[in-house]
């Protein structure tokens, strides 16, 4: 019988490197744009992703969207894209969202120590 658990997903996948957490990203928020009509307005985030290194060190409702040493499925950042947390909603607000695969592809790349390229 097949195992079609997360963990043996994660194994056959192919390593995720930040240009594509960069184009997910950066992809989210394009569609986001076009729905909204609007730029997004400065809120309760610093949350930035020009650079690997901006993203682990931004920061969501004061919690570290990537914390070392924490599992890439529990940080703050796939947590938001995949779900709300506490009082915060899904992000982006009010979506579209990312797909499952989208947030398990950036939860694979944290897993990996967030490699910027091979």
């Amino acid at each position: 019988m097949p195992d079609d658990s997360p963990a043996a997903d994660s194994s056959k996948r192919e390593p995720v490197y930040w240009p594509r957490v960069k184009e997910i990203l950066d992809g989210i928020m394009a569609r986001w744009i076009e729905r909204s009509g609007r730029q997004p307005l400065p809120g309760i985030h610093d949350f930035y992703w020009e650079t690997p290194q901006a993203l682990k060190d931004s920061v969501l409702s004061g919690i570290r969207a990537i914390e070392p040493g924490v599992p890439g499925r529990e940080t703050a950042l796939v947590r938001s894209l995949a779900r709300a947390i506490g009082t915060s909603g899904r992000m982006p607000l009010r979506g579209p969202f990312l797909s499952r695969e989208e947030t398990d592809e950036i939860a694979a790349w944290i897993d990996s120590g967030t490699p910027e390229g091979p």
